[in-house]
């Protein structure tokens, strides 16, 4: 389950809190990311993130400098490639492609780098770096792909490096939790079976849930 939040709500009661390209902020948002993170959460922050002040301007400091104590790496520059051309990334034992938007990252001391470029000039250089800080971690995800697959399974690490469980499910099938109920849709062509606790209550439907089928429960 996810919420979307603006930045007036309570940081504290999110484990995990993911903040995509936002490019806008000031020193209060900076320090409350802060305190965050130092207090047990876990931050994930992705491209473009403080390019510029809250009225649109560049700072005049270094690109994006207000965020570099927070994500413990510099960001000397930013790419841009054409439809033609192809980015390609390491990370892990895997290989991922974009051609979009990259900031490209230098890590400081003492901050660990997941990902790194693998082309292009700037071969070798960070893609994604991570740092622990207080009880909790920054993760800043410097490129955009496409599919979204590099994005998807730094999270998986994010989660499973801070001990939260999680659930990987095909396409087009999704579980929800709202107001006490938990709510499972299957988009896609095949039957799922969903892992419906045994001392659950199924009010509507069945653990078997069909295509174009919903099962509702509660525990």
């Amino acid at each position: 389950p996810v919420d979307v939040i603006t930045e007036e709500k309570d940081f504290a009661k999110y484990p995990v809190m993911v903040a995509p390209s936002y490019q806008l902020l000031d020193a209060k948002l900076i320090e409350r990311w802060k305190q965050y993170v130092e207090n047990g959460g876990h931050l994930i922050l992705t491209s473009r993130t403080g390019q510029k002040d809250r009225n649109g301007k560049l700072w005049e400091a270094q690109w994006a400098e207000p965020v570099y104590d927070l994500i413990g790496a510099k960001i000397p520059f930013y790419e841009l490639l054409p439809d033609s051309v192809q980015g390609t990334i390491k990370f892990g034992n895997a290989n991922y492609k974009w051609n979009n938007w990259a900031d490209v990252l230098e890590a400081n001391a003492g901050t660990e780098v997941w990902a790194t470029y693998t082309n292009q000039y700037y071969s070798g250089k960070a893609a994604v770096v991570h740092r622990k800080s207080g009880k909790g971690t920054v993760t800043f995800v410097g490129p955009d792909t496409d599919d979204g697959l590099l994005e998807k399974n730094v999270l998986a690490r994010v989660y499973k490096e801070a001990g939260i469980a999680t659930e990987n499910f095909p396409e087009g099938v999704m579980i929800d939790w709202r107001d006490g109920f938990w709510v499972g849709v299957n988009y896609s062509g095949n039957a799922y079976n969903v892992a419906v606790p045994a001392n659950a209550k199924v009010l509507v439907g069945s653990k078997t849930l069909k295509p174009a089928d919903v099962v509702v429960w509660k525990d």
